[in-house]
């Protein structure tokens, strides 16, 4: 693998030299940058990719349209937006960081560590994304990664890096950046870390094990909110608390920070601050039904039921099949004394139940 990699890396030193084609690459990382962002991360990436690296820390080959709008460095941006661009390691772990912690194409599963690693965007707008290496492996396939599809739909681009890297530089920059699933998808390959993470994991497992790589980077935002809800479920709600607090100082914009937090004072009763955190977490994702759904619910409690309604009617109409909506504006118009209305959503849950 590596006479090949170097073979392309060849041809890639040809076209930023004196090539055809528009290439920007940035000087070269250097070996102990790569070592610390595998410990800090607790990932490999392939031995072809970290060979790239060593000649350059990301880059881009362009058209010629694109070429000529970087005419100032306000445009660069923009052009690395509309072009196939691979990442330097600072912008992976960046990109790495934000979808581990929104669980990137792995609703309701939280693996540790995160098996998937963004290294390019790519000019529709969507990832490429490595395979976290286990074992003895020392490559990993290249999979399209459409953050609005699940992991099954995520399709091989290429076999490893080095044939992807090839494409890349013989299309001059346009490569092929659609998987086939016919030959594999990111769920065949982590379809055994999903059956392992599947096998019930105690809350004390999960703290002995944010605990460890919190003292490895104790500004792990993530890992402090999994403990957090760890300590919620046993109940030790001021170290889930505390965990949640500096969470969300690491890292105040993420509404699912602001979620968590919000359900803790939920379990404690404490209605306003739980209202405060599912306001803040609807503002920042304003049409994700998870946090419509928990505004209402507590607005319900204060009696905000027209302020409460306007957010479930929004929800199911993002949502249309979302049962928990209708039950909470079953139990609304109940309360409101529009029964016609609530029994049409009964009716409703009925049928959405007997779809499933």
């Amino acid at each position: 693998m590596e006479a090949d990699i170097h073979k392309v890396l060849e041809w890639l030193d040809i076209l930023i030299g004196d090539g055809p084609a528009h290439a920007y690459f940035n000087a070269p990382a250097n070996k102990e940058e790569i070592a610390s962002f595998e410990e800090r991360q607790h990932i490999r990436l392939p031995d072809s990719y970290k060979a790239f690296l060593l000649y350059a820390n990301g880059g881009m080959i362009i058209s010629d349209r694109l070429n000529s709008l970087l005419d100032s460095v306000s445009n660069s941006e923009d052009v690395k937006w509309n072009a196939n661009y691979l990442y330097s390691l600072e912008e992976v772990e960046k990109e790495y960081k934000e979808k581990e912690s929104w669980n990137f194409g792995l609703p309701g599963k939280d693996l540790s560590p995160y098996p998937f690693i963004p290294f390019c965007h790519t000019d529709s707008g969507e990832y490429l994304v490595f395979i976290n290496l286990i074992g003895d492996e020392s490559e990993s396939g290249v999979f399209d990664a459409f953050h609005e599809e699940t992991i099954d739909t995520w399709g091989l681009v290429a076999d490893d890096f080095t044939a992807f890297l090839s494409d890349y530089t013989q299309s001059n920059g346009n490569p092929n950046v659609l998987g086939d699933l016919e030959k594999g998808s990111a769920l065949d390959i982590i379809e055994h870390l999903i059956d392992e993470e599947e096998e019930d994991k105690s809350p004390e497992y999960i703290i002995s094990e944010t605990s460890n790589n919190l003292k490895r980077n104790p500004d792990d935002a993530w890992q402090l909110m999994l403990r957090g809800m760890a300590y919620k479920d046993l109940e030790e709600y001021e170290k889930a608390l505390d965990d949640f607090n500096l969470g969300i100082s690491l890292k105040s914009d993420d509404a699912y920070y602001y979620f968590c937090r919000g359900n803790l004072f939920l379990a404690l009763n404490k209605m306003r601050l739980a209202l405060i955190d599912f306001d803040t977490a609807a503002k920042y994702e304003p049409e994700d039904t998870l946090y419509l759904n928990h505004r209402a619910l507590v607005l319900m409690d204060k009696g905000k039921l027209d302020i409460a309604l306007a957010d479930l009617n929004r929800a199911i109409q993002l949502e249309e099949d979302s049962i928990l909506s209708y039950m909470l504006r079953e139990r609304l118009f109940m309360t409101m004394g529009e029964d016609e209305k609530a029994d049409a959503d009964a009716k409703k849950i009925e049928e959405l139940q007997s779809k499933k």
